[in-house]
C-alpha cells in the first residue's frame, strides 16, 4: 500500500460564486468527510491527479495536511472527484477520513496475464467480464490489483471470481460465482453463394415447365368457359 502526502486548507466560503473564483486561481473546491462534520477545504488538482496516478490508484492512502493556522493530519482516501464531461480537468473532490485500525470497503482492480491458449493456437477471443472486484479488509492491506494468469485456458474456458488469488487478510464481497473471463470460440463468417449458382440450377437450353397449358385446360373443362384461339 503506498502511502502520499497532500496539503490542503480550510476553506470558509461556500456556493458556486467561491467554487468558480478557486478553478480560475488554478484550486478546486473539496470537502473531507467521516469525522465529526465535515471539512471543506481547497485542494490543487495537479496534486490530487499525481496522487492518484500512483501504483495505487485510487485506493491511494493520503496524509492529508490541512493548513488551518495550526496544520493538522488525517489519513484519507479519495472517496470521489468530480470531472468537467468536456475537459476532463477535475471540479471538486470529496476525502473520506480513515483509521488505520478499521477495516474499509473498497474496489480492487483485476488485472489478467498471458495469453490464454485457446487464443494463441485456435484464434479463440479472451472477454474479460469482470474488471473489479470489492473486498474489505485494514487500509495497510489493501492490494494495488489483483492478478489473474489466463496462459492455459481454451475455448470455453471461464474464470470465475472463487478462482482470483485472495491475498491474506483480505475478505472478499463479490460473488464468488460470477464469472471473471472467459474464453469465446472465434466468429464464422457466413460465406455468400455465388451469383449465378441459382441459374446453374437449371440446365442450359430448358425453361422451367410453365402452368399456364393445365390452367387453360382447366379453364376449358368448365361449362360456359370458352378456350383461348
Amino acid at each position: 500500500m503506498e502511502f502520499v502526502d497532500l496539503r490542503v486548507e480550510r476553506r470558509t466560503g461556500t456556493g458556486k460564486g467561491v467554487a468558480r473564483g478557486l478553478r480560475r486561481q488554478g484550486q478546486i473546491p473539496a470537502i473531507l468527510y467521516g469525522e465529526g462534520e465535515p471539512i471543506s477545504l481547497t485542494a490543487d488538482p495537479k496534486v490530487l491527479l499525481r496522487a492518484l496516478g500512483t501504483e495505487a490508484g485510487e485506493n491511494v492512502i493520503l496524509n492529508l495536511t490541512i493548513v488551518d493556522g495550526k496544520d493538522f493530519t488525517r489519513k484519507a482516501m479519495v472517496k470521489e472527484v468530480q470531472v468537467d464531461p468536456v475537459t476532463g480537468k477535475p471540479l471538486h473532490a470529496d476525502f473520506l477520513a480513515i483509521s488505520m485500525e478499521r477495516p474499509i470497503e473498497v474496489e480492487v482492480p483485476v488485472e489478467v496475464a498471458g495469453v490464454p491458449e485457446g487464443v494463441k493456437e485456435k484464434g479463440g477471443i479472451l472477454d474479460q467480464i469482470l474488471r473489479e472486484i470489492r473486498v474489505r479488509c485494514l487500509p495497510v492491506a489493501i492490494p494495488d490489483r489483483i492478478g489473474l494468469d489466463v496462459s492455459s485456458l481454451d475455448i470455453g474456458d471461464v474464470l470465475h471470481v472463487s478462482d482470483l488469488p485472495i491475498p491474506e487478510g483480505v475478505e472478499l464481497l463479490t460473488d464468488r460465482e460470477q464469472a471473471v473471463v472467459m474464453v469465446a470460440a472465434p466468429a464464422v463468417e457466413e460465406v455468400a453463394a455465388p451469383v449465378g449458382e441459382e441459374a446453374a440450377a437449371v440446365p442450359a437450353g430448358e425453361e422451367e415447365p410453365s402452368e399456364e397449358p393445365a390452367a387453360e385446360a382447366e379453364r376449358a373443362a368448365k361449362p360456359g368457359t370458352k378456350a383461348k384461339e
